[in-house]
């Protein structure tokens, strides 16, 4: 049992370096040993151990997070000029600056997903061009919390939608990853931001919910710690 326990503070001290987790507040809340009557040494040992365990496999499925790939690719769906002219139909000129008219996100193939299987973040977006700008360069960036924390980063990528043209116009922009197994069950924030030359302009606040299986009905089974 010793080895278990030493093998187990490696694996902690291995991965203390991710700092989306507070491993000492977690083993606060997985030590059950407060439950166990006064002078029992076995009882304490035992719950110990299990809080020590929870702990690295939170710890360590934390770093597959951050470690972890996220794809990406957009393509263009009408050019500026087109973008130009529809705007141009309900205004007599073009804005000054770029600005965003349109920004919708969607998660596929939902918000509750499964461990091993890819989830895509897409985005539509119109940007207006503006009269006085010659290019404007459109970013997104996707941002993935922790379940417990919902302050810290796990995750993040920006990358640009119109790299090539910088040209305003309508993009389609996908963000794609898939959540490791041994991931810990819960609801993880992700908020999207467009960003026009550099400056933030809207954003998109969603979750998703990594359950254990989701059976033949469509229902979540979700696995509780003891």
């Amino acid at each position: 049992m010793k080895k278990i326990i030493v093998f187990l503070l490696l694996t902690i001290f291995s991965v203390s370096t991710v700092q989306a987790f507070d491993l000492k507040d977690l083993n606060r809340v997985f030590d059950k040993s407060y439950k166990c009557k006064k002078g029992d040494k076995k009882c304490k040992k035992k719950e110990h151990l299990k809080a020590v365990a929870k702990v690295a496999a939170v710890a360590v499925a934390a770093t597959l997070i951050t470690k972890m790939i996220i794809k990406h690719k957009s393509k263009k769906l009408e050019d500026e000029k087109k973008v130009a002219e529809k705007y141009k139909t309900e205004h007599e000129t073009l804005p000054d600056e770029a600005f965003a008219a349109e920004y919708v996100t969607n998660t596929l193939p939902g918000s509750i997903v499964e461990p091993g299987k890819e989830i895509i973040i897409k985005s539509d977006i119109v940007v207006v061009p503006g009269a006085k700008q010659k290019s404007t360069l459109i970013e997104e960036r996707l941002v993935i919390y922790d379940n417990e924390d919902n302050t810290k980063e796990l995750n993040s990528l920006t990358k640009a939608v119109n790299k090539k043209t910088k040209k305003a116009g309508r993009y389609e922009n996908e963000f794609a990853f898939t959540l490791p197994e041994g991931v810990p069950q819960g609801v993880y924030p992700i908020k999207t931001e467009l960003l026009l030359n550099g400056k933030v302009v809207d954003s998109s606040d969603t979750g998703i919910q990594l359950v254990l299986e989701i059976n033949h009905q469509g229902k979540m089974l979700i696995a509780m710690l003891d």
